[in-house]
């Protein structure tokens, strides 16, 4: 009798618990701090990170630093007041050197970890400093700054820059492609690296002339950086003559002992990106994709001889695309991180053998960094359930720690459920793999709606992570259960899968969502096939507009569909966007010679929309014009 007791006790306690948590609000979710910009200190002790947060009643965000011991047992906040603070960057001294707008423009700034409360300020560089790394000597620091291309100094060009801001005349005048990008107007600038000795007014331009440098898309994580030795600056650019049909960012090399400037990767018309410098200075090595025009190739490691000024390919036998790289200390090993199902684990690399082990499998890992003994990884890493939090990995002990916790108590109370995975039979009798998320206090014996996801890219996947946009937490919150289908042509399954959705935009890729959402109806019997919504954005946008004309093909109908930033109309899209590679790769060509176009243009099936839809459009994309939400909205108005 007293055991039943413990037990019905027991039972009490764990659905007392149970009810005290709550399902994830909006609200919740916001209030997450961003982690980002992990730096290890020289000493090995610390990891600097920023930290952004947002107001939401002000519409704004601010940004501070904060210092993780590497044994996880303390945390310190290092900035304090108004503006915000960040690219945390270490001096060999152990001095900390950091980017900050508490004064006004950003500008450079340090600290001593030993006595975060004072802060001195570096530079007062006109129009401020935004990211920026120091020269092999310390002495001075290099910048990126978009620029007039045909000033004749950094002087010369703030002065334009406050001319034409002070200018009535507000007309454009365009006399080439890529006269905006992503969510701006380039207004004839191009951005430049400057190098600047903080104290002084010297500036120099260290890559004139009309190109960008970091290039203005598909680029690294940093594509400009001095070799540890002094000897070498590297730093990234394209330049064919129309960048707006091109995707051949090249790795250039320049001496800084002779002035001699070499295109390393001008073998390669594909793109290349991302130079890292090894620690003693033998070797570059940078990502690479080999076929001219496809922003969606695999990227591989290079690793370039600076004495012979040989260069190969450490991964071509690697199945799988790189997203960035660290190397060992002693030159021996390449640490990288791979995309691979719904994760992105950590890999070695033994450049001799090219051999290449997991050794951090099951996580979404970014941001890679080495402690300065070799022995550590860290990163910061984030699931479905949880924002990024920094962690580190023991490399002699193949034991991973988490060294932060930053929001833990902004969760504390709340009920997430973690992903599972879902495989099924797709197009071309292909393995398909999809991610579930189960609603809060999900209980098998219930019946739940379902929220169907189809991602963007279309070159992407539905990941496990904590998105801020398309978080799969917050849409499961309500009481839904949440589906994510990563259909051909999606990261993660190789290149050929990847592939596959070039030129079939409505074929395979909608058979593996037709075939998926049957799937799931029939073989997860708490989902209503009464209650499924489908949403989407950018490539889930067109493919939910494509749906639309083609509802008849799902066996079990959708009660409402959600088209976010989506492509309406294939052929007015290539005359409205600004990267023009990405259409004529994925169409085959220009409009007016390819049928691809046509094909697959969710406009010309206007004629079948039924079911009822959102249209979500932001009138600065300029990658996917509003224009097409407004034609997608007058196409369903009329119907």
């Amino acid at each position: 009798m007293k055991k039943i007791s413990i037990f019905v006790l027991c039972l009490f306690l764990s659905a007392s618990l149970w009810s005290q948590k709550r399902a994830l609000t909006f609200e919740d979710m916001f209030a997450a701090g961003r982690l980002s910009s992990p730096t290890v200190s020289p000493d090995g002790k610390w990891v600097v990170f920023a930290v952004k947060t947002p107001d939401i009643a002000a519409n704004t965000y601010q940004t501070h630093l904060y210092a993780a011991d590497l044994q996880g047992q303390s945390l310190l906040k290092l900035t304090e007041g108004k503006g915000n603070h960040s690219h945390p960057r270490f001096m060999r001294s152990g001095l900390l050197t950091f980017v900050s707008s508490r004064d006004g423009d950003p500008q450079l700034f340090a600290l001593d970890l030993k006595n975060s409360g004072q802060v001195k300020a570096l530079t007062t560089v006109a129009g401020g400093v935004s990211d920026f790394i120091w020269s092999s000597d310390e002495k001075n620091i290099a910048f990126a700054k978009d620029v007039d291309p045909r000033a004749e100094s950094f002087a010369a060009a703030v002065a334009m820059e406050k001319e034409a801001a002070a200018s009535n005349i507000k007309a454009k005048l365009l006399t080439g492609l890529m006269f905006r990008v992503w969510d701006s107007w380039r207004d004839g600038l191009r951005s430049h690296v400057f190098l600047h000795q903080p104290g002084t007014s010297e500036f120099t331009d260290l890559t004139p002339g009309e190109f960008d440098t970091p290039p203005l898309d598909l680029g690294g994580s940093q594509d400009y950086l001095f070799s540890g030795d002094g000897n070498w600056f590297a730093f990234v650019k394209n330049t064919d003559p129309v960048v707006a049909i091109s995707t051949n960012n090249d790795v250039y090399l320049r001496d800084l002992r002779s002035g001699h400037e070499k295109n390393v990767s001008s073998a390669n018309l594909g793109g290349d990106a991302n130079p890292v410098f090894s620690p003693k200075s033998r070797y570059l090595a940078y990502l690479s994709m080999r076929r001219p025009g496809f922003e969606a190739d695999k990227k591989d490691i290079i690793l370039y001889n600076l004495k012979t000024g040989a260069g190969q390919n450490l991964t071509a036998a690697f199945p799988d695309t790189i997203a960035s790289f660290v190397f060992s200390a002693d030159e021996k090993t390449i640490y990288f991180i791979a995309s691979q199902s719904i994760y992105e684990p950590i890999f070695k690399l033994h450049i001799a053998s090219k051999k290449i082990e997991k050794i951090v499998a099951v996580i979404n890992a970014n941001s890679l960094r080495l402690t300065p003994d070799g022995k550590s990884l860290v990163y910061l890493a984030q699931t479905v359930a949880m924002p990024q939090e920094i962690f580190k990995y023991d490399l002699r002990r193949r034991r991973q720690t988490q060294l932060t916790r930053f929001n833990s108590e902004v969760f504390k109370d709340v009920q997430m459920n973690r992903a599972e995975i879902f495989r099924f039979q797709g197009a071309k009798d292909e393995m398909v793999e999809g991610m579930l998320l189960k609603p809060p206090f999900f209980d098998a014996n219930k019946k739940y709606p379902l929220v169907f996801l189809v991602h963007g890219g279309p070159q992407g996947a539905w990941t496990d992570d904590f998105h801020y946009r398309w978080n799969h937490s917050l849409f499961a919150s309500p009481g839904y259960v949440v589906a994510a289908i990563n259909f051909h042509g999606s990261t993660g399954y190789g290149q050929a899968f990847t592939d596959s959705i070039s030129g079939d935009w409505g074929g395979a890729p909608f058979v593996d969502l037709v075939k998926g959402q049957q799937y799931l109806v029939e073989n997860f019997p708490f989902i209503d096939r009464d209650k499924i919504v489908a949403a989407g954005a950018s490539y889930g946008g067109f493919m939910l507009n494509w749906m639309a004309g083609h509802s008849d093909e799902f066996k079990y109908p959708f009660r409402c569909l959600v088209s976010h930033d989506g492509i309406f109309d294939s052929r007015s899209m290539y005359y409205a966007t600004e990267e023009l590679w990405f259409e004529e790769w994925e169409y085959g060509g220009v409009p007016w010679e390819s049928a691809l176009y046509e094909k697959w243009n969710p406009a010309n099936y206007v004629d079948k929309f039924k079911i009822p839809m959102l249209v979500v459009h932001g009138e600065n994309d300029y990658r996917v014009p509003v224009t097409q939400g407004l034609m997608l909205f007058t196409a369903l108005q009329r119907r």
